[in-house]
């Protein structure tokens, strides 16, 4: 997988947070490794606000692929 180009100051980062899935939640993938993010599993989530005010959530297994994706976060 590439990393991103893109640099903290060109995020407008809203959110960097660790979470745990709980039960009935939904199945995510990181987005950066494709690994399946399961019940009980820690994993990173970043929110992003778009260029057109819009929030993006992106999530990833573990640091390492979140600071892969974003290397300036």
């Amino acid at each position: 997988m590439e990393a991103s180009s893109n640099t903290a100051a060109e995020l407008n980062i809203q959110n960097k947070s660790t979470r745990i899935l709980v039960g009935g939640s939904p199945s995510y993938r990181c987005d950066y490794c494709g690994q399946v993010i399961s019940e009980q599993m820690q994993f990173s989530g970043v929110t992003i606000r778009d260029p057109d005010g819009g929030l993006t959530e992106h999530f990833f297994c573990e640091e390492k692929c979140m600071t892969s994706q974003y290397p300036d976060i």
